[in-house]
Order: C-alpha cells, then structure tokens, then sequence
C-alpha cells in the first residue's frame, strides 16, 4: 500500500490539488475537534469550507459564534494537531441556514 500512497501524492501535488486536500483535513476534523474542546453539543454545529487559513463553521445561534469565538484558540489547536497540513489559523462563524 505504501506505493500507492506515494503515487496518489505526487498526483495530487502534479494536478495542485495537495493544498485542497490538507484543507479538507480541518473541515472533517471539525467534528470530532469541537465535541472534545467544547463538548457533545457541538454536533450543533457544522464545518463549511476553508478559505485560505480559516475554518468557516455553520452555528444555529449567536451563543454559539460567541463560544467559538472565546475557545477559538483551543479549536484551532485540536484541529492543527488532527489535522497538521491544513494550515489552519482561525474559525470564522456564520448562521447555519
């Protein structure tokens, strides 16, 4: 297996698609990084996209943005370490629709 996954990264790094992939790597580590930080609620909220460094995160109320905000720093850490490559710095919150 070890051959295959060296040939998947140098294709994804040959088709620019390495950056793409690593950001991805914080949106599915939302979930799990969220429940551990702020505990089994954050299954209320929900990881969008990365925009360059920051995580967009979808939350139901303004609490939520307010407590994401304030454990900002903690998140960004449990998700940099799940997730090393995805360069992410911040968490932005909007309104989940």
């Amino acid at each position: 297996m070890r051959p295959l996954a060296g040939a998947l990264a140098r294709a994804l790094r040959t088709l620019g698609l390495d950056t793409d992939v690593a950001r991805a790597g914080a949106v599915r580590a939302w979930a799990d990084a969220a429940a551990r930080v702020i505990g089994a609620d954050a299954a209320r909220t929900t990881a969008l996209r990365m925009d360059d460094g920051t995580l967009v995160v979808a939350v139901p109320t303004v609490q939520w943005a307010a407590e994401i905000r304030l454990r900002e720093r903690e998140l960004v850490a449990e998700i940099a370490a799940r997730a090393p490559r995805s360069g992410i710095t911040k968490i932005r919150s909007v309104p989940a629709t």
